[in-house]
């Protein structure tokens, strides 16, 4: 019997084009739509905090984040399955996945439902309204944690891995990088100038180092797939039983 499927990596290449479609969607949601991005200022005064908060557009915005919000893991994925190639112990694919869920969390739904609100009770006072515009900022921009300790571990795995299978250069950028996020500390103190949470250096300077770096990554984690051998894939018994020879890379 000939199976179906003759691409094996049709689940990886499912993860890993999840990823840009993920993010563009992401990126319509908190610039065009709702204008959360670039950060509004932690010193606006009440009547600006008002009437962001209470625009219409956050709604659509939460609708849609809501009914993608489900992509979020799927393109985590990309990164678990690298991982569980290496040579590593399991313990950093569990923190990545973590991380990852935690980080989902604080830093995509608390700020939506908290912009969100503000569009869906415009009977809430100008103080509740700041509350939940500080509640949002703070919780995209400065729950680092979580984010620091996923990315640690995936640099980590990279560097102590002996497969080689992401490159060594990559998992001391990886490291780097994520140690530039702690830059993002200071918001919870600042309200104004470069540590403030839409400041040079807390908000500009990292999305530029992240964006740079997630390009890179994406560019390295591309090439390990159309590396890799039929002989690793978790599907590759079903075609050796099929009788089909062609062991080796496929694309």
């Amino acid at each position: 019997m000939t199976p179906r499927r003759k691409n094996r990596k049709l689940d990886q290449w499912i993860t890993f084009w999840s990823v840009p479609f993920f993010f563009n969607v992401f990126g319509l949601v908190f610039v065009p739509l709702s204008w959360m991005m670039p950060p509004r200022s932690p010193s606006a005064s009440t009547a600006q905090i008002v009437a962001f908060m209470q625009s219409h557009n956050l709604l659509v915005a939460c609708v849609l984040l809501t009914l993608t919000f489900g992509l979020a893991p799927v393109s985590n994925a990309v990164y678990l399955m690298q991982i569980k190639r290496m040579s590593v112990s399991p313990a950093f694919r569990y923190t990545l996945m973590m991380g990852a869920i935690s980080g989902a969390v604080v830093g995509m739904l608390f700020p939506m439902f908290c912009f969100g609100l503000g569009a869906f009770r415009p009977g809430y006072s100008p103080a509740v309204l700041a509350m939940l515009y500080d509640f949002g900022y703070l919780a995209f921009i400065g729950s680092l944690g979580c984010f620091c300790v996923m990315w640690m571990a995936f640099g980590l795995a990279i560097l102590l891995d002996k497969n080689n299978v992401l490159p060594k250069w990559l998992g001391y950028y990886t490291v780097w990088q994520y140690m530039t996020e702690l830059m993002a500390a200071p918001v919870w103190i600042n309200k104004s100038g470069p540590f403030a949470w839409n400041g040079l250096m807390t908000f500009w300077f990292t999305v530029v180092l992240y964006v740079s770096w997630q390009l890179v990554v994406y560019t390295c984690i591309y090439r390990s797939i159309k590396r890799q051998p039929a002989t690793e894939l978790d599907n590759a018994d079903l075609y050796t039983a099929t009788g089909d020879s062609s062991i080796g890379v496929t694309a």
